[in-house]
């Protein structure tokens, strides 16, 4: 079993929780790493709480559900892949988050991994999944912005191995 806690992994002993996941196996969290959306991922109406945990590499993020074992995303950061991105947050999304200035936010970008060996890896530019760490709430949010791609190609080398991150199971 993984155990995963952001700042202080004495916090486990004191609240946790347990969940299972086909990708990333038993793992057991602490409260501080689960997500809540008031309002749901597009397409996953069910799903109202998400674990997020730092991956095998430096700047990607597994979002795995509290509720459904075989509902797991790969989020990156978007700055990384992109130094000119900007995440486009109205006025309804900064109240629904409680962002009251930019530091608040906490941007991240869907990946889609290959199904084949001849496709690659893509970004969803358009649909940024924000995050209120600090709220321990999430937000997926539609950019007013075209220029943003749905399928922005990117390569995973970008993002340095580190040694505490979730690694597939």
């Amino acid at each position: 079993m993984i155990s995963v806690a952001y700042e202080d992994p004495s916090a486990l002993e004191r609240s946790s929780r347990s969940l299972s996941s086909l990708v990333l196996g038993e793992i057991e969290v602490t409260e501080e790493v689960v997500m809540a959306f008031p309002t749901p991922l597009f397409g996953f109406p069910s799903h109202a709480e998400y674990a997020l945990l730092p991956a095998a590499r430096e700047g990607l993020w597994w979002m795995q559900s509290m509720t459904d074992e075989g509902v797991t995303f790969l989020l990156a950061d978007p700055f990384v892949l992109d130094p000119g991105y900007g995440v486009d947050l109205g006025e309804t999304e900064r109240a629904a988050l409680h962002i009251e200035q930019p530091s608040d936010a906490f941007g991240l970008v869907m990946l889609t991994l290959p199904a084949e060996g001849n496709e690659g890896t893509t970004a969803n530019f358009r649909a940024p999944i924000v995050f209120n760490l600090a709220r321990r709430t999430g937000m997926q949010v539609v950019s007013r912005d075209d220029a943003h791609e749905l399928r922005h190609p990117v390569t995973l080398e970008v993002f340095p191995p580190q040694e505490h991150g979730v690694r597939l199971q």
